[in-house]
């Protein structure tokens, strides 16, 4: 071992690693662990794949936290921003339709967002028949991003089929554009009871009219009757 100072303040350098003033600052274990501080950083081999956590003066497990504006980038993809674009482009498809219901094709146009990652996405859904229908979509994050990777890292899709299988029952809810006929049926047929009334009131006005016309000749024709005896 080799001492460079005093006791206070001195670096020592043995077979296990380095030491500032007693404190180890980066050591190297016999069961090939290699620290870096006191406490913290570990790396190790082990079996083709390099390890590495943090443990802390109790030797228990701590989160690595990645701090200050530094990113934390794979393969040049910055992590955090990628997990973020998988959220904004699984929003943005699942504003799109995936069973026309009042026509054959159906196409539509979402957004989504997710972490402050913004993606939009377009997409149509066909009905083949009254059991078939498909759909595909895709889906692109905004451009511009750094550490986004390739486009294959900034885009996604997907394509899929709705098979109906059993008897096919009557829905128990109507359509908009049915709602929209069946109102206006109601209120052709207010109309047209607005209209039967009317003409009964006409009716009932001009019956009353007959009767009374009808009592004043009688009454007259008693009178007469009446006179010539």
């Amino acid at each position: 071992s080799i001492q460079i100072g005093n006791d206070e303040h001195d670096i020592d350098i043995t077979s296990e690693g380095l030491s500032i003033d007693g404190l180890p600052l980066i050591s190297k274990k016999d069961n090939g662990e290699l620290h870096i501080g006191q406490n913290s950083w570990i790396t190790k081999e082990d079996n083709g794949r390099q390890k590495v956590w943090a443990r802390d003066e109790a030797g228990n497990a701590i989160p690595i936290d990645y701090t200050n504006g530094t990113k934390l980038l794979i393969n040049g993809r910055d992590v955090e921003q990628s997990i973020n674009n998988v959220g904004a482009l699984s929003a943005a498809l699942t504003g799109l339709p995936t069973v026309p219901t009042e026509n054959t094709l159906a196409c539509g146009l979402g957004t989504g967002t997710h972490g402050g990652d913004l993606a939009f996405s377009g997409g149509c859904a066909s009905k083949i028949n009254e059991k078939l229908s498909v759909n595909y979509a895709a889906s692109i994050t905004m451009p511009g991003q750094e550490y986004a990777g390739n486009f294959e890292d900034q885009f996604s899709a997907r394509a899929g089929f709705v098979w109906k299988l059993g008897k096919a029952i009557k829905p128990t809810q109507i359509s908009m554009k049915e709602g929209k006929e069946l109102k206006k049926e109601i209120i052709a047929l207010k109309e047209n009871n607005q209209n039967i009334i009317s003409q009964n009131k006409a009716l009932l006005a001009r019956l009353e009219k007959l009767e009374k016309i009808a009592l004043s000749e009688n009454k007259s024709k008693d009178l007469a009757i009446y006179r010539l005896k």
